[in-house]
This record gives C-alpha cells, sequence and structure tokens, in this order.
C-alpha cells in the first residue's frame, strides 16, 4: 500500500452558509451530511489505500468510521489547508509516500475516476484537479505528502501552481468531471443537479426542490 487519502468534512453545523438564500440552516446540514457519506461511499471502495477523514465534527469521524476510514481529530480548527495537511503528515509519518486528497463536498465523484486520478502519471510530484472555474482545487495528489506548501481557499489552483514552482516540483492538471462539482453556491448546485448523479445528494436536492429556489430567486435577465 503506497497511497492515502485524506476526506477534510467541515462540521455540518457550520456548512454552506452561501446557500443561506435558497436553503435553510437544518437543510443546509443536511446537504453537508449527504455529500461527505457521498464521498465516503467512494472512497471507501478504494480500499487498496490508506483512507483518513479529518474534522473537528466528532459526528462526521464516526460516521467515516462506519464507510472504513479512520477519523483523524482536526485539532487546528483552522480551515481546509491545515486539516489537509493533519493528514498528509499522518501518511508520511505512516510511510506513505504519496498523498491524495479530495473535499468532503464533491459528491459527484465516481470510484473509477477517483482511481485514475490516483494512478494518473504516478511520476509527477504534484498533480490538480481544479472546480468547475478552474480557480479552485478539488483534487490533489503529492508526492511526497509534503511536495508544497498547501493553499486552499481563494484561487487555490494558481496558489498551487505557484508553489510547486517555487519548490521546483513536477506540476500537471488532470480534468475529472466529478471533481468539477462542489457545491458551495446556488450556481453548483444547478451545475451539480443538471450534471445528473444518482447520489443521496442529487435525492436531496431533488427532495427539496432546490433548483426551484434557485431559479425564483434568480432575475431575469434584462
Amino acid at each position: 500500500m503506497t497511497l492515502a487519502i485524506v476526506v477534510p468534512v467541515k462540521s455540518p453545523k457550520r456548512a454552506k452558509q452561501r446557500l443561506d438564500s435558497v436553503m435553510s440552516e437544518p437543510e443546509r446540514s443536511r446537504l453537508a451530511t449527504a455529500m461527505a457519506r457521498d464521498v465516503f461511499a467512494v472512497v471507501a471502495k478504494f480500499d487498496e489505500a490508506a483512507r483518513f477523514v479529518v474534522s473537528d465534527d466528532p459526528d462526521v469521524l464516526a460516521e467515516g468510521r462506519q464507510f472504513g476510514l479512520e477519523p483523524v481529530e482536526d485539532r487546528a480548527g483552522q480551515g481546509q489547508s491545515a486539516a489537509v495537511g493533519q493528514g498528509f503528515t499522518l501518511a508520511w509519518e505512516r510511510g506513505f509516500p504519496v498523498a491524495l486528497t479530495i473535499p468532503g463536498d464533491v459528491p459527484g465523484i465516481t470510484i473509477s475516476e477517483l482511481r485514475r486520478f490516483s494512478d494518473y502519471r504516478r511520476e509527477i510530484e504534484v498533480l490538480l484537479a481544479p472546480d468547475r472555474g478552474r480557480i479552485g482545487t478539488n483534487g490533489l495528489r503529492l508526492a511526497p505528502p509534503h511536495a508544497i506548501s498547501l493553499a486552499f481557499g481563494e484561487d487555490s489552483f494558481n496558489l498551487h501552481r505557484a508553489a510547486a514552482a517555487r519548490a521546483n516540483r513536477s506540476f500537471a492538471v488532470l480534468e475529472v468531471e466529478g471533481l468539477r462539482y462542489d457545491l458551495d453556491t446556488p450556481d453548483d448546485v444547478v451545475a451539480f443537479i443538471r450534471l445528473g448523479r444518482e447520489t443521496a445528494t442529487l435525492e436531496l436536492l431533488r427532495e427539496l426542490n432546490v433548483l426551484d429556489r434557485v431559479l425564483a430567486a434568480t432575475p431575469p435577465h434584462a
């Protein structure tokens, strides 16, 4: 076993604030939980890798454990970069030469896509899968796990590219359809629904008629 997968998950109680115009707080919590479960279910199938979930929420850690992911308490509580860094450090300490991370809000990912991302050009030290806008980082594979400094958040695509250049690491971008769709904004929700991948997340969005809410809240074009 040479690969570790790290899934950082924010507490559902604090998740998806940018969807507050179309979803209530309890609904956003349900959405965050459904997305994490969809991601856990896919990662659980990757049984040839070590799998970690990093969160400061004990319920999330317990949920991840049920899917076979090793729970890692997020002691820093300082965002995605710190959470992933904690998981990657653990992976390196356990002897894994390669670490890969995907967030807990990309419910469209499939096991075949995850394996493709894992196996793609193993000689590349920094492999990145961008979001739809090629602004964010929804998949990152590092060899070794400390190859670059982590910079998740605003413009992380370019920040990770720059970090690879500074560290003189080989860098590549791989478009992975299921990793393009994180659900942060109403536009993201519409795009994910139109993707049409049958998941618990899609089922919940349909149950709550979120697409109708988004369309009703969208101003008509002039």
